[in-house]
């Protein structure tokens, strides 16, 4: 037996160690595989970092100011393409000849009109300022030649120019006069039409040819000596090495040390959260499901922290406190902690930032650890939410003021990412619905649904066997009240004790806390068939849980609030009955099994202690404190609590909170005075 428990504890860290390394293969796979820059620098202050030496050449990238404003600039003056349009100028001159015909100046008008349309009539489109055009692209012929816009009419210029034609002339009035009443403006038509297609194509190819670097870096310059001040330049210069070492890959020697450093990291990350498992939650670790699952969260939290990076998206807008938080309504904060310090440890190096990074993400999950222990309402969450994002906030001026002394522009975008994170947060509440679904866990916020006196299986149970019912209530006080002592889930405790009995609404009238008029059926029974009753109700509550769709949170207390114990009173009866015959020990012993956790094991203590109670026929403080005392140290002995994470200095804080309790309950109440009959008035005689 020993040898098959050391083989399966053996084949148990066998399992986790798979774990471990399967989900540090998958973390390494997503991790950039480039060299980091591990420098923290801010433009207008001075460089802390020993002087810093260009190991390669690279080039100098213009600001994102800088490559705008040139972009603006060359948008702003590149000629926009007009074709002109060949037939128009013929057909309108030739009108032109046809209308005069021999009229003095009809020859030098017609010339005119024909040297107009030759250097071009524009029409602006609504789309084009021409205020802010100086010159246009005219294209002829399949040639195209550059025109300044004073080289080219108008509508309104064009007229004027026909009209200066005729005032030229050397003619009498009247010819003048019939000339312009020619009505001009019908031989007027632009014929240079904006090519709008090809003007954006080729300024998309002229956008495209903007040069990018302004200068070079070669190797074995100076970038920046040490306490040299960060001027505008240098921090151009900077943010240029950062980008070429970020692509820079290396040789492949030198991409297999990385992924073997980063290999290295992770395991150590993984390694902190799970001996955490390991010496302060050993329920957790030796779960499979429950170790699994934590560790599917390490991954994704890590996969989510590194998104940012990998789709080149602010990083502040990554909730990386989604998963932690799911983990700290379900299992409590110290878990979500050391989630969250292995999580924030692996991925802050990937931030511009990092100290900050880690700092922010700290101080932000350690709120919502507090603000969401114990989550009873839905405000709650919002509550926790705003919170974070308060924290979030504060971290981020603080460190911004430190490094910078004043806020920018930039500072605007980086606090909309910080409330997007915020409110990303908020999607945990329905994500955490679909984790119970899934993985069969339970939150407070369903237990609190659970524990509604109006659900129907404790409306069952208060119809049915209403003094198992009362019974519930008290088992659910007294353990609440430890559990709020010696530390766990208060709610998990109370709501597993309004079910634990659930099995005796099957036939409650054989348990004597359901029995009226002094009639006990079990007088009509032999002992073992009594215990048989009796001990049957654990596996009928198990039914009627499952029926009614009970999480196993709650299934447990039923299993478990007798463990492995024995029906004493039957077990004994029979033997007084029978002493000749062979007991079957397993007839009056409960199936089981003992109870795995500390809320279970004071449920057990509850239970046996609030029925014994009721048989002290002197109820004061002294006899329930033996009584107590008695039956939690036999429970004890027999080696009840073994499985749970309960310790003796626990068990001694119920036996006193339960002691207290119970004399509360049963404590001595004033015996109210006769009124004697002489003192009685006449008519109270009456």
């Amino acid at each position: 037996m020993l040898e098959k428990n050391k083989k399966h504890r053996t084949l148990q860290h066998l399992f986790k160690i798979a774990i471990i390394l399967l989900i540090s293969g998958v973390i390494v796979a997503f991790l950039p595989k480039v060299a980091t820059f591990d420098y923290t620098y801010r433009k207008g202050m001075p460089w802390h970092h020993e002087t810093l030496i260009a190991p390669f050449d690279f080039p100098i990238h213009k600001t994102p100011e800088e490559l705008q404003e040139e972009i603006e600039r060359v948008t702003r003056e590149y000629p926009p393409i007009f074709q002109h349009v060949e037939t128009i100028a013929p057909a309108q001159v030739n009108r032109l000849r046809e209308k005069i015909g021999d009229a003095p100046g009809g020859t030098a008008l017609a010339n005119e009109l024909h040297a107009i349309y030759e250097k071009g009539i524009i029409l602006w489109p609504d789309d084009l300022d021409p205020g802010e055009t100086r010159v246009i692209t005219v294209a002829k012929n399949n040639l195209a030649r550059e025109k300044e816009i004073h080289q080219v009419y108008t509508l309104k210029n064009a007229y004027s120019a026909l009209v200066a034609c005729i005032d030229g002339l050397n003619l009498p009035r009247e010819a003048k006069k019939k000339l312009v009443d020619l009505n001009l403006n019908d031989y007027l038509k632009p014929n240079l039409a904006y090519d709008k297609p090809k003007t954006r194509l080729l300024l998309e190819k002229k956008l495209k040819e903007i040069n990018q670097i302004h200068g070079m870096v070669h190797r074995g310059e100076t970038i920046i000596a040490k306490e040299e001040w960060v001027s505008p330049e240098k921090y151009t210069i900077l943010e240029s090495f950062k980008i070429e070492q970020g692509k820079t890959t290396g040789p492949a020697r030198a991409r297999v040390l990385v992924t073997i450093s980063q290999t290295l990291l992770t395991l150590i990350a993984l390694a902190i959260f799970s001996i955490f498992l390991y010496f302060s939650r050993k329920r957790l670790f030796y779960s499979n499901k429950d170790f699994v699952f934590l560790h599917c969260m390490f991954l994704l939290t890590v996969l989510l922290g590194i998104s940012g990076h990998a789709l080149e998206m602010n990083i502040l807008l990554i909730p990386v406190l989604f998963f932690p938080v799911i983990v700290n309504i379900l299992f409590g904060g110290r878990a979500a902690l050391f989630l969250l310090l292995g999580t924030v440890l692996l991925t802050a190096y990937l931030a511009p930032n990092s100290y900050m990074y880690a700092f922010m993400q700290l101080a932000g999950g350690i709120v919502s650890i507090y603000s969401l222990s114990h989550l009873q309402r839905r405000g709650q969450l919002f509550l926790a939410v705003t919170l974070i994002l308060a924290t979030y906030i504060l971290v981020y001026c603080a460190f911004t003021l430190i490094q910078r002394g004043t806020f920018s522009t930039g500072d605007l975008l980086a606090l909309a990412a910080l409330t997007g994170n915020a409110l990303l947060l908020c999607l945990t509440y329905p994500v955490l619905y679909l984790v119970e679904k899934l993985f069969g866990y339970t939150s407070e916020i369903s237990l609190l649904e659970f524990s509604n006196p109006n659900h129907p299986l404790l409306r069952l149970l208060t119809k049915k066997a209403p003094g198992t019912f009362q019974h519930a209530l008290m088992v659910a006080n007294l353990a609440e009240e430890a559990i709020y002592h010696i530390g766990g889930s208060p709610l998990l405790a109370r709501t597993g004790a309004m079910y634990h009995d659930i099995g005796k609404t099957r036939d409650p009238v054989m348990f004597i806390e359901n029995q009226a008029g002094g009639t006990n059926p079990h007088a009509a029974l032999d002992p073992d068939e009594s215990a048989r009753v009796v001990i049957g109700h654990v596996a009928q509550g198990v039914e009627l849980a499952h029926k009614h769709n009970l999480p196993e949170a709650i299934i447990n207390f039923i299993r478990t609030h007798h463990g492995k114990s024995r029906a004493k009173y039957f077990y004994v009866s029979y033997k007084n009955k029978y002493p000749d015959r062979a007991v079957d020990e397993a007839a009056f012993t409960y199936p089981g099994p003992d109870p795995n956790s500390k809320e279970c094991a004071v449920v057990m203590m509850a239970d046996a202690v609030e029925a014994a109670s009721r048989t002290l026929e002197v109820k004061n403080e002294e006899n329930i404190r033996a009584l107590v005392n008695d039956l939690i140290d036999t429970q004890l002995k027999e080696g009840r609590f073994n499985n749970a994470d309960i310790t003796f200095k626990d068990i001694a804080t119920v036996k006193r909170v339960y002691t207290e309790q119970l004399a509360t309950i049963y404590h001595a109440r004033i015996s109210y005075p006769k009124l004697e009959k002489s003192a009685a008035r006449p008519e109270e005689e009456e």
